[in-house]
Order: structure tokens, then C-alpha cells, then sequence
């Protein structure tokens, strides 16, 4: 499952960046995700016998809390984002590639501050490669 689920991950990634790029111009962002939200809900519920709530589903619906309006929030901003990016220029090549490494530099700092995990030398060397490839891979001359 280690594998698996991050060929899950991977491929849900490529097949997202992929269609939101798609979504038609003329599209209300916001009813945009609005739409897929309603898909993915409707793909939830017919998902869930396949993941069993251990203890009853109503045991594991008492242990929402804030994280999850805090994911919601979070959702939302990316699905945002990345429609908004493509519609204004942005490669699919580029777009997520440029955030993608910004978006890793600042969990490597929340890491390092609020986790307290560490970096070796040869991590901080490449972070200063993945610093240079950004400003190569946005350049707009």
C-alpha cells in the first residue's frame, strides 16, 4: 500500500493539472468547483464500503473538527489558483511545476521551524538548485 498510494497521489495529480487546465474559459471559476466538488462527493459515497469505518461511520463523522474546514479552505485556494494560473498563461508544463517546488520549500521551512526535522548539507545544496531552477523555469524574457 506504501506504492500504491502514491501512485494514487501521483496520478490523481497528472489527471487533475490536466482538466483544470481544460475547464472552459467561459466557466464561472467558482461554479467550476462548485461542480467538481459535487462529483467528487457523489465519488466519496460510493467509495466508502470500500474503506470501512472501524467502529461505525457515525464514531468516525463525531471526530470532525476544525482541520477539516481548515483542508476545505485549502482545497478551495488550489482549485482557485491553478484555474485562475492556466486561464492567465501559465504552461501546464511550468504552472505546477513552479509551484510545486515553492510549495515544498515552504513545508521544508515549516518542517524545520515548527517540526523540528532537520536538513543536511546535501539537502540544503538542493534547495538552492531547486531556488535557481524555479527563477530558470518562470523567466519570461
Amino acid at each position: 500500500m506504501f506504492y500504491l498510494s502514491a501512485l494514487i497521489a501521483i496520478l490523481g495529480a497528472i489527471g487533475y493539472q490536466y482538466t483544470v487546465k481544460r475547464v472552459p474559459v467561459s466557466l464561472n471559476p467558482i461554479v467550476s468547483v462548485i461542480g467538481s466538488y459535487i462529483a467528487v462527493l457523489i465519488l466519496s459515497f460510493i467509495l466508502l464500503p470500500f474503506f470501512p469505518a472501524k467502529g461505525g461511520l457515525v464514531q468516525h463523522v463525531r471526530q470532525l473538527n476544525w482541520i477539516q474546514l481548515a483542508i476545505a479552505g485549502s482545497i478551495l485556494l488550489i482549485e482557485l489558483g491553478f484555474l485562475l494560473m492556466y486561464r492567465y498563461g501559465w504552461n501546464l508544463g511550468t504552472g505546477n511545476l513552479v509551484t510545486g517546488v515553492i510549495v515544498n520549500l515552504g513545508l521544508l521551512s515549516l518542517g524545520v521551524t515548527v517540526l523540528g526535522e532537520k536538513v543536511s548539507w546535501i539537502n540544503a545544496v538542493g534547495i538552492v538548485i531547486c531556488i535557481i531552477g524555479v527563477a530558470l523555469i518562470g523567466y519570461r524574457p
